[in-house]
């Protein structure tokens, strides 16, 4: 947040700006001078904005992982060789560091399973059978190459712990959100249930029986709507589930669970979730409903939230409910200690997401700089500058892209 903080500032020191008048937003502007006294409230967070603990006692227990894929390991079969066509080379390479190996350590419901990347945030795609309402869950990403081996990857690379957002278990989905990965991993892009047909060739990436990082291939043997089946044993007594599947011959066996399977595009066109041994059946959940359940969690993909923001970074902040309506949505810091208020935060729409951030550079009680982030995904997208602390807003800038780099400036004073 302070490198964010001291991007911001520097803006002061280069926005200029260009000809062309454009109609001043207006924008309630919060006096940099805080009440005599403020009335704190307790703010609404909602309950799946989750963030990623370092859970120590899970950290303890990863070794637990080793043991349970290395025993995994030794029932695998061999599997016969397959003439790769089409994009399956093009498709590993491309997506390979897109999948992550997952495993859930929970007493009673161990599992090893897979996922993929479908936000940049660090949301991945799995089966709720690999969750199984578990808090915290194993995640390992794409190990550096000739790595790869189930006993290297566990014994010398530490896991990543991935907090479970949210899990259907209708539809056999969850959602697990992990911080600190490469930025080179990939987002996988989301087909729809039409881009795929019997007869197509489909591509999976997992770990059949802890096998890390395993690409096969196979073909559309049918398309199975509204499918039932169920889990039991460790699963709870008796697990029910619903949803349209994709029935292939690409091999999937433990492991493979959660992890995606693409179509010839490169589009992801189904979460492979189960396989039935030696009977060459394996079904994935259809991409649709995969979109279905991200979408009915908008908040996943957010990344500023008041708890990340304010809470951990800031806890002796002082509040205000700038709105009046009995919800705090205004933040004042002293983020150098001196006495002054000089930073403060804005949720406008009082969602639990920060929109906006104010300085107060030289603490004369008067705003110079306000940063949006219009579709709370942490990048700034506009920002308003008083040049002359009169203030009122004279520079508006624009960061259509999000790049970091302003794409435009406009001149907000009236001639």
């Amino acid at each position: 947040m302070k490198t964010l903080i001291a991007s911001i500032i520097s803006l002061l020191m280069i926005l200029s700006f260009s000809a062309g008048i454009a109609e001043e937003k207006k924008i309630k502007f919060r006096g940099n001078n805080s009440p005599d006294e403020f009335k704190p409230l307790q703010i609404t967070i909602s309950p799946d904005l989750l963030k990623v603990d370092k859970a120590l006692e899970l950290k303890l227990k990863y070794k637990v992982a080793k043991e349970f894929a290395v025993k995994n390991d030794q029932n695998s079969k061999k599997k016969k060789k397959i003439k790769y066509r089409g994009n399956a080379k093009t498709i590993y390479k491309n997506y390979a560091n897109s999948v992550v190996f997952l495993y859930n350590p929970t007493k009673g419901k161990e599992s090893l399973g897979a996922g993929f990347l479908v936000d940049k945030s660090g949301v991945i795609l799995t089966n709720w059978h690999v969750t199984n309402g578990a808090k915290e869950i194993f995640v390992w990403p794409l190990p550096k190459e000739g790595a790869v081996e189930t006993e290297v990857l566990f014994k010398d690379i530490d896991p990543y712990f991935g907090s479970v957002l949210a899990e259907n278990k209708g539809q056999d989905l969850a959602l697990v959100k992990v911080s600190g990965l490469a930025p080179s991993a990939k987002v996988v892009e989301l087909g729809n249930n039409e881009d795929v047909s019997i007869g197509d060739t489909v591509y999976a990436i997992g770990h059949p029986n802890g096998l890390p990082w395993s690409f096969t291939l196979g073909t559309v043997s049918q398309i199975r709507k509204n499918k039932k089946w169920t889990y039991e044993g460790k699963y709870e007594d008796k697990s029910e589930h619903l949803a349209t599947v994709i029935q292939t011959q690409t091999p999937i066996s433990p492991g493979n669970s959660g992890g995606p399977l693409f179509g010839d595009s490169g589009k992801i066109v189904g979460i492979n979730t189960w396989g039935a041994d030696g009977q060459n059946l394996n079904f994935a959940v259809a991409v649709d409903h995969a979109k279905e359940f991200i979408k009915a969690n908008p908040n996943i993909t957010k990344v500023n939230t008041v708890d990340a923001v304010i809470k951990k970074d800031y806890p002796n902040a002082k509040t205000d409910d700038y709105n009046k309506n009995g919800v705090i949505d205004t933040w004042y810091v002293d983020d150098d200690k001196n006495g002054k208020i000089d930073l403060g935060f804005i949720d406008d729409d009082e969602n639990g997401f920060v929109e906006g951030t104010l300085i107060d550079k030289d603490e004369d009680g008067v705003w110079e700089l306000l940063v949006l982030d219009n579709n709370e995904n942490g990048k700034s997208d506009l920002a308003y500058l008083d040049e002359d602390n009169d203030g009122k807003f004279d520079v508006k800038a624009h960061d259509y892209d999000e790049d970091g780099k302003w794409d435009k400036f406009e001149d907000l004073v009236k001639s």
